[in-house]
């Protein structure tokens, strides 16, 4: 996709102004501008909308804003000696506010992502197109206001949804089961309709658009989060097993061998990657990924609590994704391990304009990189699939699954990519008595999953550790472990209330119905 932006960087700035740049219907002529109605008048200008939709929530996930949600999890905090980190310290103490700028930055980007595909679904019918095209460029939409729904309804619970392009001020909250209801909708139409796929032997390079397989992983997601608090529908373990189970039996994805690659370039042929935010900072800024460029650059927001580094099995993986050395500067400054996951620049040529070179690697920029951020990864699926097993059977199945993720990510208990990579191809699939779990009793399996779960995804844009804790209603729990070199606690964990953000005091103002 990264050359299609390049190609289509023209068509896309044309797609943002018309589509994310007012949410009003405009005429012809208004200013220059097009009618949206009327702008749709071909494939290529059916192409060029697409393209703007994904600039749109590009830009919305293109820091660490997210970050500012999920803290309230026992595993990602925020260095102590930058007072600007209040924003992500916050939910890490339990005590949200309506006006915190990151979680409301948050807010308004994925609706005005949201708004953007309802115009692209309401007008984007051009003459003459093949209707087949035309359902394809719209599973576009659909997946993604789905996505933006799901991530808003499972972090602010009860919200607005808008359904139509222009914003209705008035418009009272909707229950958050019915925004996830919208949400399987929604992803139930792009699995009926997008044709974007990778074939078994990975031909098709992971351009970031809708797939079939996407849709269907992240609507195994919603199930999953309905089984859980506070919807306790353990009847969609089922559909999490059968859509698991289909991407698993069509063989198309699998897992890498090494763990670090999916988090440095190059990623568009990547068989685990299902879907990701596809960043380049040489295009429109909506691109570029900011959880950061300089691997050891003053940047870094995301650093670990103390007691999960420390229950972080050893092995390749843990090496990869934080560190905790006295040698370095970083950590000595800032006392929590680093989490270094995210750190690995962009490489790029030493007469690239704006490289820096800290330790003998040149890097794209210091504090902007056109890494892509992950959202959904084989090594979910196949979790997801086992958790669905422990509940429904085979236990064994549930078990095999476990053990593939994580034998990859012990990797033998090496620590440095190059003799990682001299390991047999596949060679997770290889029994380890040292990290293999061995057990029947479905207590035991679960909770091993949700660990590694955990470690896994530890930082990743989908959120996972916070959303297993609040679906488990886990958050007290692992709470009471906490060390005590974290942050003070200043609202109590076990309250409910305070495992959901405010809606941002500014859209209470503008319509005063969402403070009821």
């Amino acid at each position: 996709m990264k050359q299609l932006i390049l190609k289509s960087k023209i068509l896309f700035i044309v797609a943002i102004a018309l589509m994310v740049g007012s949410c009003e219907t405009l005429d012809e002529g208004s200013d220059g501008a097009i009618a949206a109605e009327t702008f749709y008048s071909d494939e290529q200008t059916l192409t060029a909308g697409v393209v703007g939709l994904y600039g749109s929530l590009h830009r919305a996930v293109w820091s660490m804003e997210q970050i500012a949600h999920q803290t309230g999890a026992d595993d990602i905090t925020s260095r102590t000696t930058h007072s600007n980190k209040w924003v992500i310290w916050e939910a890490d103490r339990f005590a949200r506010t309506a006006g915190n700028s990151w979680r409301n930055n948050d807010w308004w980007r994925k609706y005005k992502c949201i708004l953007a595909c309802n115009s692209f679904i309401q007008n984007a019918n051009p003459p003459g197109v093949d209707e087949t095209i035309i359902n394809d460029a719209k599973a576009n939409a659909y997946f993604l206001r789905a996505y933006c729904y799901f991530t808003l309804a499972t972090t602010f619970g009860d919200i607005p949804m808008p359904l139509v392009p222009e914003p209705d001020l008035q418009m009272s909250k909707t229950p958050k089961r019915q925004v996830l209801e919208q949400v399987i909708s929604d992803y139930e139409y792009a699995i009926t309709w997008a044709v974007n796929e990778r074939d078994t032997n990975g031909g098709t390079v992971n351009n970031g658009r809708v797939s079939k397989t996407a849709a269907k992983a992240l609507l195994a997601k919603t199930y999953m989060i309905l089984t859980g608090y506070p919807y306790n529908e353990t009847d969609k373990w089922s559909q999490v097993k059968t859509l698991t189970n289909e991407i698993i039996d069509a063989g198309v994805y699998s897992l890498m061998d090494d763990f670090a690659h999916n988090f440095q370039e190059p990623h568009q042929i990547n068989k685990e990657v299902i879907w990701a935010h596809l960043m380049d900072r040489r295009t429109y800024t909506a691109y570029q990924n900011r959880s950061y460029g300089n691997r050891w650059g003053n940047w870094m927001d995301a650093y670990m609590e103390w007691t999960f580094f420390n229950n972080f099995p050893e092995g390749y993986r843990k090496t990869f994704t934080a560190i905790a050395d006295n040698s370095n500067k970083y950590f000595i400054e800032h006392g929590n391990p680093i989490v270094t996951k995210f750190t690995w620049g962009t490489a790029s040529g030493t007469n690239h304009p704006n490289a820096v070179d800290p330790v003998g690697q040149t890097f794209e920029h210091a504090w902007q990189t056109s890494n892509d951020r992950c959202v959904m990864r084989y090594s979910e699926v196949l979790l997801m699939n086992a958790e669905a097993c422990a509940n429904l059977g085979p236990i064994s199945q549930a078990v095999d699954n476990l053990n593939l993720v994580r034998r990859r990510g012990y990797a033998h208990g090496l620590d440095k990519q190059a003799d990682v990579g001299a390991l047999p191809a596949e060679f997770w699939k290889t029994p380890d008595p040292s990290i293999d779990l061995v057990s029947s009793d479905k207590d035991v399996v679960i909770d091993a999953i949700l660990a590694e779960r955990g470690w896994e995804f530890v930082g990743e844009t989908g959120g996972n550790r916070w959303l297993d804790l609040v679906r488990h209603e886990m958050v007290a729990e692992v709470t009471e472990n906490r060390d005590p070199r974290e942050l003070t606690l200043l609202g109590d964990p076990a309250d409910k209330a305070n495992w959901w953000s405010p809606i941002p005091d500014t859209e209470i103002v503008l319509n005063p119905i969402l403070g009821d």
